[in-house]
């Protein structure tokens, strides 16, 4: 993987919705390790021992990361409309057992590419709930591992290169970059494509997964993917839930590792 600074004067792509959405590109990808609804003995999913049952997907297409007992964040460009139904599944079997829920309403963070919607019930408790880390220093961010969520149900890896503040199509966000080299030798390293938007980026602190970002755009020359860095909207996303009785979990840096 690519370490390197980005500044952002450069283009940015914004992944915006077609009638094609091409798939998450993962590198080396095979379904065993990076498609997470893989069945079969040689199942060996890079995800396998974290909790994805948050992330939903939604009858035409968006996603939603749940962060509260009603409340999910997707991209504001490409978020799901009231009236969709979105479908959480308890495990890494799509067979197993799901949960469908109606989207009521949601609402825009500030100015940025985040949108915060709510379901018209509460979701079952046995569906996770990803708080945010909140580190002392924006620099205590870069080069967390990432564990990126994609179409379709792909999962693969990167690493947070660096933090820049972006304006695209209306929007101006606190964004996390992260780069892809396709001559690289490492494997399972993410480069998002149209459809990805509003799915999520995590880390993993004590062995669990917290939310960094919701994907965004992508640049080219070099290429890169943009999530929104939902750690800097920690507060404005709580102002949100604050109306509906509810809070955003913080996860705190000393309870930082790596998987």
């Amino acid at each position: 993987m690519r370490r390197f600074q980005l500044s952002i004067p450069i283009a940015l792509i914004v992944l915006l919705p077609l009638v094609c959405r091409a798939e998450m590109i993962v590198k080396n990808y095979t379904p065993a390790s990076n498609y997470r609804f893989y069945v079969g003995k040689d199942k060996d999913f890079v995800g396998d021992h974290y909790d994805f049952s948050g992330v939903g997907y939604g009858s035409a297409g968006h996603w939603a990361t749940l962060v509260s007992n009603d409340c999910f964040l997707s991209a504001l460009h490409l978020h799901p409309s009231v009236g969709e139904k979105i479908t959480f599944w308890t495990s890494n079997l799509l067979t197993g057992l799901s949960h469908t829920y109606t989207v009521a309403g949601g609402e825009r963070i500030g100015t940025t590419d985040l949108w915060l919607g709510w379901f018209d019930t509460e979701v079952d408790a046995s569906i996770a709930r990803y708080p945010v880390p909140m580190f002392r220093s924006a620099k205590a961010y870069l080069g967390l591992e990432l564990l990126n969520y994609g179409m379709t149900h792909r999962v693969g890896h990167n690493v947070l290169d660096g933090l820049d503040i972006s304006q695209l199509g209306g929007s101006t966000g606190k964004i996390a970059i992260y780069g892809y080299n396709p001559y690289s030798v490492t494997g399972n390293e993410t480069f998002l494509q149209v459809g990805d938007s509003g799915a999520p980026s995590f880390a993993v602190f004590n062995s669990r997964l917290v939310l960094i970002g919701i994907h965004w755009s992508i640049t080219h020359n070099p290429d890169s993917s943009i999530d929104t860095f939902v750690p800097e909207y920690f507060d404005e996303i709580n102002k949100v839930l604050k109306k509906r009785g509810q809070a955003l979990r913080r996860s705190r840096w000393r309870n930082r590792t790596q998987h």
